[in-house]
């Protein structure tokens, strides 16, 4: 059975140059610390009012014992009102961290590793086309240098033409790597980018954590051992 054929992406959001996904990164992480202070706030609200509870006992000449079962269940009529309460605003929140994780699909994808970005530079210009037809025929002595001068003058639609130029070279007459070239012309650019996307969706991530946190009432230590790794991983 013949296997089916590749499916591009199904995604209409659109690429972000590398400065709008750095900014947005910043605004995401931003976003994620006051949903993180929204939750503290509210935490602080029902802490409140189950002192309240205590202190109004004690005042009133209870022992320690009623004092505690009346903070207690002061917390807990408390805290159902505020988590049924502050559902819409904190799901507005989540949403719009989540919505900016999304956008980023395509640019992920254009991002996924310094040879696909270096591969698209100046993509269906005159000077990319004519480092094509100046290098076809190049042998492995003249590609290696035309790498050294594509790294040493940082001169990226050189490097993307002797990518397509060596990609087409068995993998063992290939005279250098596509990526180590590729890692040379663009991966510090590369690397701001992929941290910013994996900045965006760890904000998120963390954010809906917390949040299902806030509403079992209890840490959840399987999902904080995953934010740990994937932040890790980043």
């Amino acid at each position: 059975m013949a296997e089916p054929a590749p499916q591009l992406p199904q995604t209409d959001t659109p690429a972000l140059a590398t400065a709008d996904v750095i900014s947005l990164a910043e605004v995401a992480a931003r976003r994620a610390e006051k949903f993180g202070q929204l939750i503290d706030t509210l935490d602080a609200g029902v802490a409140k009012r189950a002192a309240e509870a205590a202190d109004s006992l004690a005042r009133a000449g209870f022992d320690p014992k009623d004092q505690q079962a009346a903070a207690d269940k002061a917390a807990a009529t408390a805290r159902r009102e505020v988590v049924a309460n502050s559902s819409d605003a904190r799901w507005e929140k989540l949403r719009e961290l989540q919505a900016a994780a999304d956008s980023l699909a395509m640019t992920a994808m254009l991002w996924s590793s310094p040879v696909t970005v270096l591969s698209r530079a100046g993509l269906g210009t005159p000077e990319r086309s004519a480092y094509l037809e100046q290098l076809s025929g190049s042998g492995i002595v003249e590609l290696r240098n035309m790498a050294a001068l594509a790294t040493a003058t940082k001169n990226k639609v050189l490097g993307a033409a002797l990518v397509t130029i060596i990609d087409r070279l068995p993998a063992r007459s290939r005279p250098f790597s596509s990526a180590e070239l590729a890692e040379r012309l663009v991966g510090e650019e590369w690397r701001q980018v992929d941290t910013a996307i994996r900045a965006v969706r760890e904000a998120a991530r963390r954010a809906i954590i917390r949040n299902r946190e806030y509403e079992a009432g209890k840490v959840r230590p399987l999902d904080r051992v995953k934010l740990a790794l994937n932040k890790k991983e980043a």
